[in-house]
């Protein structure tokens, strides 16, 4: 019988501290890969795929060399040299992290098997992905600068790529793990009072998103609309089954209770 996958996407926002250039969480992520670890134990995940965004390791280096706005010259290609260098030093810090967790990660470029045209995801070639996963490894894999048909090179993201596996390889579940709880009515940085949503209705997604428009919540709301937005993607998934989470993993044991279908604050992208 074939395993059930996961496909959980850790936001740059949980992994790192996005107000200072390069700063890892890294007891953030030793929780995180050790309640992995557990779920895997505790047959709560049986096949696992996972996404890291690369957050002050990654948008430091991009603005300031420009690179957002694709290929303008080869004056680029050292600066994206080097960003590629810083970004891959993060990676190799997460794997080395996961392995002492006893997590048998495959760290694995998007650049290699994606290309985008006009910073969407255009085609892939994940057979060698699709192999290392079959073999029972975790395919690890991370924001990428990737080869754009359009633009040269582009940002991609993170959020998206975790939506083409989803559907590409048919995943029971998808995961976006951050440092928020999930979904509020306006930004709980700013607003105490603000109100998660418990569950949002996938014919409803365009509203929630217009209203974090409304809250102006500048860094949080952009996050989230693109994290809502690449739902939005697989509606059709949504309303065959594929169970759709955000929840914080900033503290451990959230995940643990979503799989164990015990109360945890959370958003749960619904259909019904």
């Amino acid at each position: 019988m074939e395993k059930e996958l996961t496909v959980i996407k850790l936001g740059g926002s949980l992994l790192t501290d996005k107000s200072k250039p390069y700063e890892a969480r890294k007891s953030v992520i030793e929780s995180t890969a050790t309640e992995l670890r557990e779920c895997i134990d505790e047959g709560l995940i049986e096949s696992l795929i996972i996404i890291h965004g690369v957050g002050s390791f990654g948008h430091p280096p991009v603005l300031e060399y420009k690179l957002h706005k694709g290929f303008t010259g080869p004056e680029q290609f050292i600066p994206l040299s080097k960003t590629q260098g810083i970004v891959n030093e993060f990676r190799l810090l997460l794997t080395n992290v996961f392995q002492e967790a006893g997590l048998p990660v495959n760290l694995l470029h998007p650049s290699s098997m994606v290309v985008a045209e006009k910073m969407r995801i255009k085609s892939t070639s994940f057979e060698p992905l699709k192999g290392w996963l079959a073999l029972g490894m975790i395919p690890f894999l991370g924001g990428d600068l990737l080869y754009d048909t359009a633009m040269g090179f582009s940002v991609g993201s993170g959020d998206e790529l975790a939506i083409v596996l989803t559907r590409h390889l048919d995943a029971k579940r998808l995961v976006f793990a951050m440092d928020e709880s999930g979904i509020y009515d306006d930004n709980p940085k700013k607003n105490p009072g603000a109100n998660i949503l418990r569950e949002i209705n996938i014919n409803d997604i365009d509203a929630v998103i217009e209203n974090l428009k409304d809250a102006e919540q500048v860094d949080a709301s952009g996050a989230m609309m693109g994290k809502l937005l690449s739902i939005r993607g697989v509606k059709d998934l949504i309303e065959r089954g594929l169970e759709t989470t955000l929840l914080s993993m900033m503290n451990f044991g959230n995940l643990k209770a979503l799989l164990k279908e015990q109360d945890v604050q959370c958003t749960k992208i619904v259909s019904k």
